[in-house]
């Protein structure tokens, strides 16, 4: 096996007051050719340690396992291969949960010797777990429970200099569901994971190795990535997001198309700001205004990062989802006051998207008489605290909403009518009934209402991308195979670790080459995109695993199939409840799966994947070879 991967990964069981117990798991050579790291091996991982208990362990109880896998390029010579996955079963879900960073920690444990990092089991006393190349030990984190992020991190640095880091904040260490972990300042906010690492009584895991894995064709992989990174930076779409980040999207969901949620999806574009040309102006265009620095994520060399000062904070931000979900969403206009909530949503621990959509929820039924005590639309002032008294489960309000907008409902008993979320998993910032693919790939996402899983908001904006061309995001035909293809390039991104925003350039086509230079593991464009597609069928089978109803639970809120939009260029659009039926009908058969949802035997045989699973997958009711 080429020397590329280390072929095992570190697991360590928290147990009472240290880690007494750290053992290295072999990883079987093939597994990297199927699945390639990052997202692929964090969910094989994930699924071996958790099959051992013969049942799935619930989110927050000490056996499920927290696993951290850097993407298989992540460390070479590719500009943009930064991302590590964080897995573990989501408490916002109670499904596979997964979130994507740029942070260095995956890297780190690469250079400690291992392809992946394991923590189960909890502790007595709030800790810190460092490895390094004096091994491993538990510190204590006394002096740094409750603090929020950035307080602990400049604590934490000042000890541990050079170390990559994972840290959570109050809301993580109240078992916040949509609490989120911050890997030296980027963040894995999607799911919950930061309320995992809590129930471990965990505040960071800190790691600095010492090694450093070589390509196995050196040469080869520097002039193949030379090529590639120069065709990444020069594309004008790099040059854009460098100049203004991610919140430029606002060009084509606010004026374009009109598909930027607002005010809890009761409108769609800015039209009701008082001034919605400024108001575009500011949350889209504020970068070269207020930007004082970047900061890039591991390798990458083509900063979309905007680090910005505005009412007395500096942030990393706002990202587009973020303008969305602590502005539009929570009806908020100018970016300074985005920017604000964003540096409190970062210390505290949140995941920006989740928390700003709970709270809209809120301010919402507040407004038809289902809620008191809600914040008013845009009152910066009175969100702020809701956010810190729901990080602190402060208050009946505070604790009403902690745990995402589902639990609230149902704490609530009622509300129900007007939430938005897929599987517990709040939406991001593109209103699917303008967008008919994304529909889909919210409905079918294995971790809940996501952009990334599928990414078809790329094509369906623009209409053109990679194999597709002249895609009319209004229609429903075709949409099936469309979210398919994607999900499974989506999940090629995750598992070498390059970054989405490079999908213009950086193709399986082209990364093929490169692949077989860095890991010695030999890889056609075609093995790519099947490895993409083996991830997504291997955490389709996890949570059926974890009693996913797909029928039920591959669906939208009634809200998206009702209630026209408002306003707008897709002023009247719904999701119409039949064609949904059917084109979520024709993604299943493109998936090779039965009509209910749940892959096939045939399936499973075609992708080689009966070797991978371990044995309560098996016994899954699906038809056996």
């Amino acid at each position: 096996m080429p020397g590329w991967f280390w072929l095992k990964g570190l697991v360590v069981e928290l147990d009472g007051r240290d880690a007494s117990k750290a053992r290295e798991v072999e990883v079987p050579a093939g597994v990297y050719k199927l699945l390639l790291g990052g997202r692929g091996l964090a969910v094989y991982a994930w699924l071996q340690l958790a099959a051992r208990l013969g049942e799935p362990p619930e989110p927050l109880s000490p056996s499920n396992p927290l696993v951290i896998a850097a993407g298989g390029l992540v460390g070479s010579p590719l500009s943009t291969a930064s991302k590590t996955t964080f897995a573990a079963r989501s408490p916002q879900t109670g499904l596979m949960g997964r979130s994507v960073a740029g942070g260095r920690i995956g890297w780190e444990i690469r250079r400690l010797g291992y392809d992946f990092l394991a923590v189960t089991g909890s502790l007595e006393e709030p800790g810190v777990l460092v490895l390094d190349r004096d091994g491993m030990r538990v510190e204590s984190a006394h002096d740094l429970w409750g603090l929020r992020i950035g307080e602990a991190r400049a604590k934490l640095s000042g000890k541990y200099k050079g170390y990559a880091d994972a840290i959570i904040g109050p809301a993580g260490e109240n078992l916040s569901a949509i609490a989120m972990i911050d890997a030296n300042g980027r963040q894995a906010g999607r799911n919950g994971l930061g309320a995992v690492m809590g129930s471990k009584r965990l505040k960071a895991i800190l790691v600095k190795g010492s090694k450093s894995p070589l390509p196995v064709s050196p040469s080869d992989a520097r002039r193949i990535a030379r090529e590639l990174n120069k065709k990444t930076h020069e594309h004008q779409a790099s040059k854009a997001l460098v100049e203004y980040g991610t919140p430029r999207m606002l060009e084509y969901t606010n004026i374009a198309l009109g598909v930027i949620p607002s005010l809890n999806w009761k409108r769609s574009t800015l039209s009701w700001c008082r001034d919605p040309k400024a108001a575009h102006d500011s949350l889209s265009k504020f970068a070269p205004r207020l930007r004082v620095s970047r900061n890039p994520c591991i390798g990458c060399g083509r900063p979309c990062s905007q680090v910005i000062e505005a009412r007395g904070v500096r942030v990393d931000g706002p990202e587009y989802e973020t303008v969305y979900g602590l502005g539009t969403d929570v009806g908020i206009c100018d970016v300074e006051d985005v920017a604000y909530l964003n540096h409190l949503a970062d210390e505290l621990g949140f995941d920006t998207i989740s928390v700003g959509a709970t709270i809209a929820w809120a301010i919402h039924a507040g407004e038809e008489g289902i809620l008191e005590g809600a914040p008013r639309w845009g009152d910066v002032e009175a969100i702020a605290r809701l956010m810190e008294d729901m990080a602190y489960r402060r208050g009946e309000l505070g604790s009403l909403l902690a745990d995402g907008t589902k639990r609230a409902v149902e704490k609530l008993g009622r509300g129900g009518e007007l939430a938005i979320h897929v599987k517990g998993m709040e939406p991001p910032a593109y209103d699917a009934r303008g967008l008919k693919g994304m529909a889909l790939g919210y409905a079918v996402s294995s971790r809940g209402a996501d952009h990334l899983t599928s990414g078809a908001y790329a094509v369906e904006i623009p209409g053109r991308l990679w194999r597709f061309r002249d895609v009319d995001r209004l229609e429903y035909r075709g949409k099936g195979v469309l979210v398919k293809d994607l999900e499974d390039l989506m999940a090629f991104y995750d598992a070498t670790g390059i970054c989405k925003f490079s999908r213009a350039t950086l193709l399986p086509e082209n990364v093929a080459p490169l692949w077989s230079a860095v890991t010695g593991i030999e890889a056609s464009p075609g093995d790519l995109l099947v490895a993409g597609e083996r991830i997504v069928n291997l955490e389709r089978l996890a949570n059926l695993w974890m009693s996913l109803n797909p029928l039920r639970d591959d669906d939208l809120p009634d809200r998206l199939k009702k209630e026209p939009i408002s306003d707008g260029p897709s002023k009247g659009e719904v999701v119409d409840e039949e064609k949904f039926k059917a084109m979520r009908s024709e993604y299943y058969v493109a998936r090779g799966w039965s009509l209910e949802g749940v892959p096939t035997a045939a399936t499973l045989t075609r992708l080689d994947l009966w070797d991978l699973l371990p044995e309560p997958i098996k016994r899954l009711p699906a038809t056996r070879p």
